[in-house]
């Protein structure tokens, strides 16, 4: 049987290594996880990936998706799963003990000469559909049998909704009354999309969803799926914009060829600290920071900077023809003033964890979290709260005339459903790539 076990273990050693390579949270502090069994010796599947045998201890970043599927399998007992919420703190291990529940099982007498051998299928996680030189088998664990004296070589699909389809080939077939094992170690669907960007000329500025911005040609990782908004932008320029769709676990290439702009005009970009702030030029408004206002004539020309409770910065700003001019500003908190009340309204006060969001009221954007909204006509509102990397907080508010009305959103980050193993696997997958290439040169 070890004819196919090194070949999966040469497969599955590759796979731990490149995923593992991505894994979220690279350059936190580590913790650990303790598996262990009764009996010992299980296969342990960590978040779709095989991670060794019990007892073992699994190392996993602090920052990483705090949520982990851990399975384990052995022949004769019945699977145990378990989904564990949470990351060790740095330093900190946390133990899993699993009691495995034996099987009671008669395994059927084969006589030699009967002209059966068997294939014993199973999964992590188990449910997954067979299929058999294409013909469906059943859920796993499943037994086939097969003739030994049949055209020899089997081709193996398990399938589970949210997880990638696994494929294997066996060459021969089994002899009289031997039964051959195959464990499928299924590996979830990737929940995440990623964008790449090349534009012409190249070394321009992408910018996705007005926060982060890389030099072309460049790839965005781990983008939620859905529409989002990209900016390509380059000195002498005219600025390319377009809206994008996101797929999950596909990559949305995207190319642009930018305009070259007259001599006679230039660019302003404004950042500003925090972030959303309205940008006006001249009084026209051109949208939330970071923002590039293009097409500008060469002179001196006013920008207003402008978010609810902070200070407005105003200044003079000097665009030179065929370039853009960068300007970076730390906007002041507004001293506390009691707003006049306005009959008929009252004050909604906004919080979020962690603060920095978007606020919209009834679709319109009106600032950054915490911020108090003075003057909101009484009655039911719609109240939208954003931010990268976060799930929208949404909620129906009742604003009661001559109060305040407070709101504190908690958001919940936007993680994908499965989470790569931590960089350290690695070393763990090679020590197995290794042993496994020793024990076929014996």
């Amino acid at each position: 049987m070890s004819r196919f076990l090194v070949p999966a273990m040469l497969i599955m050693a590759a796979l731990i290594v490149l995923t593992a390579a991505a894994a979220d949270g690279i350059g936190g502090n580590q913790g650990y996880f303790s598996i262990t069994s009764t009996p010992s010796g299980a296969a342990i599947s960590f978040d779709g990936f095989y991670a060794g045998t019990t007892p073992a201890t699994i190392p996993v970043y602090t920052t990483a998706p705090p949520q982990h599927t851990i399975s384990l399998s052995l022949e004769g007992y019945q699977a145990w799963v378990k989904t564990y919420i949470g990351n060790p703190l740095a330093g900190e291990t946390i133990p899993i003990h699993a009691d495995l529940v034996f099987i009671p099982v008669t395994q059927p007498t084969h006589m030699p000469g009967s002209g059966t051998g068997y294939y014993a299928i199973a999964s992590t996680p188990t449910g997954a559909n067979v299929y058999f030189d294409n013909v469906y088998q059943g859920l796993t664990p499943v037994t086939v049998k097969v003739s030994p004296t049949g055209t020899p070589g089997h081709t193996i699909r398990v399938t589970l909704s949210g997880y990638q389809d696994w494929i294997s080939a066996y060459q021969g077939n089994p002899e009289d009354g031997q039964t051959i094992q195959v464990m499928a170690y299924l590996t979830p669907v990737t929940q995440y999309g990623s964008v790449s960007v090349d534009s012409v000329p190249s070394q321009a500025t992408a910018i996705l969803d007005a926060s982060s911005s890389q030099i072309t040609p460049c790839t965005f990782g781990n983008i939620p799926p859905g529409s989002h908004t990209l900016q390509v932008a380059k000195s002498g320029y005219q600025t390319w914009s377009t809206v994008i769709s996101v797929s999950p676990g596909k990559n949305t290439h995207v190319s642009a060829t930018l305009s070259a702009i007259t001599p006679d005009t230039g660019s302003i970009y404004a950042t500003t600290v925090p972030q959303g702030a309205s940008v006006y030029v001249d009084g026209i408004y051109y949208g939330p920071s970071p923002q590039i206002a293009s097409g500008l004539a060469t002179g001196t020309h006013q920008v207003r900077l402008s978010l609810a409770g902070f200070q407005d910065w105003v200044g003079q700003v000097e665009v030179i023809g065929g370039k853009t001019t960068t300007i970076s500003r730390t906007l002041s908190v507004s001293p506390t003033v009691p707003p006049t009340p306005v009959p008929g309204t009252g004050t909604l006060t906004v919080a979020s964890n962690p603060a920095g969001a978007q606020v919209y009221l009834d679709n319109v954007y009106l600032g950054i979290t915490p911020i108090t909204l003075p003057s909101v006509t009484g009655g039911t509102h719609q109240l939208l709260i954003r931010l990268s990397g976060y799930t929208d907080w949404q909620a129906t508010v009742q604003v009661a005339t001559g109060q305040t009305t407070p709101v504190d959103a908690t958001l919940v980050p936007a993680a994908p459903t499965g989470v790569p193993l931590s960089p350290p696997l690695a070393i763990l997958a090679l020590a197995i790539l290794g042993m496994a290439v020793a024990g076929r040169k014996k």
